[in-house]
């Protein structure tokens, strides 16, 4: 298995070290954190490797709120335009 960390459009992700068999997918966890992602098989080499040129946007567009926990709060082409707390930002909450 590969355990190493791995970037993805600057996303770091991890491999959890489990039994997969079965599987159909595998689940990493963000930059470090406890927030995690499950990122279907067809997508990976049989350790665990993120093969080359995949697009994987759909499944960080599904993870937007782990994303932000993980402390990736920036825009990410493909992926997000901005975090919730810069939407908020520009609400005027005054009545």
């Amino acid at each position: 298995m590969n355990v190493a960390v791995q970037q993805y459009k600057g996303i770091e992700l991890q491999l959890i070290k489990r039994n997969y068999t079965d599987y159909k997918a595998k689940r990493y966890t963000l930059g470090g954190t406890n927030q995690n992602v499950w990122i279907p098989n067809k997508h990976l080499e049989q350790d665990g490797t993120i093969r080359q040129g995949e697009n994987l946007d759909y499944v960080f567009r599904k993870a937007q709120r782990q994303l932000e926990l993980a402390g990736y709060n920036g825009p990410i082409p493909g992926i997000k335009r901005r975090s919730a707390e810069t939407v908020r930002e520009g609400i005027n909450l005054s009545c």
